[in-house]
């Protein structure tokens, strides 16, 4: 039963996440975490199942013409790097400095994804440079893996700010992070070891993201994506400040 539970949670964060271009870490971690999971270890966890639910996610969004070919070869390798960093950084923590850092970050994902969808703002149409794209991807990448999640919700407005359009800021995110989830996941396996691993949450998320992930890139440019951006960043807020309390 449980099982079926977390293969739910998968279903609805990779539909959500292929479909907004962030959502599936900030919300699968924080979930884990309030379940009193280390950190680490959900973020580990986390990473496990997006590395394949990304796979299917990218290669729809790269198939409909999702992906801005101009930013793509700049994100990859200083996302990779800074995510091996935010591996062996919140590896070396312990759990009582770990987890309520980790809860501010996600509190701060949330408040980004909340405020991008919330509120009707003008986009400032300045093109992102390749050294721009360098740095987007170098914070991204560390704080998707010391956060439990970021990729999207920092890259995903970051590039709609610069000017992409909203379907490709959400396909070259995607597209780019089955690049930084396997580096997560093999930093994390070398320090916590591959047995410490949820596998009894991870392959039910794995199976329930890849099913909806297809679909959810099909109707990027349909389904209400502000209206579940403020779902998203409301749950994330709610969620880690009554965690913050705790």
């Amino acid at each position: 039963m449980l099982e079926l539970i977390y293969v739910v949670v998968g279903l609805v964060c990779g539909f959500v996440d292929s479909a907004l271009g962030m959502g599936y870490g900030v919300t699968s971690a924080s979930i884990l975490v309030t379940m009193g999971i280390a950190p680490a270890v959900a973020s580990a966890s986390v990473h496990t199942a997006e590395a394949f639910v990304d796979i299917a996610s990218a290669a729809v969004h790269h198939k409909l013409g999702n992906v801005d070919k101009r930013i793509l070869p700049h994100l990859p390798v200083p996302g990779v790097l800074s995510a091996v960093l935010g591996a062996l950084f919140l590896s070396g923590l312990s759990l009582r400095v770990a987890r309520p850092l980790v809860r501010v970050i996600l509190l701060g994902m949330g408040a980004i994804v909340l405020y991008r969808h919330a509120f009707s703002y003008r986009p400032v149409q300045v093109p992102l440079s390749g050294r721009g794209a360098v740095v987007l991807g170098f914070i991204a990448g560390f704080l998707d893996v010391a956060g439990g999640g970021g990729w999207g919700p920092i890259g995903t407005p970051t590039l709609i700010l610069t000017g992409s359009e909203p379907r490709k800021a959400i396909g070259t995110v995607e597209f780019t992070e089955p690049f930084v989830s396997p580096a997560a996941v093999l930093t994390f396996g070398l320090t916590l070891g591959f047995e410490s691993f949820l596998w009894n949450i991870t392959i039910p998320m794995i199976i329930g993201g890849v099913i909806l992930t297809p679909v959810a890139g099909w109707l990027a440019r349909r389904i209400p994506r502000r209206a579940l951006g403020v779902l998203i960043g409301v749950w994330l807020i709610v969620l880690n400040a009554y965690g913050l309390r705790a």
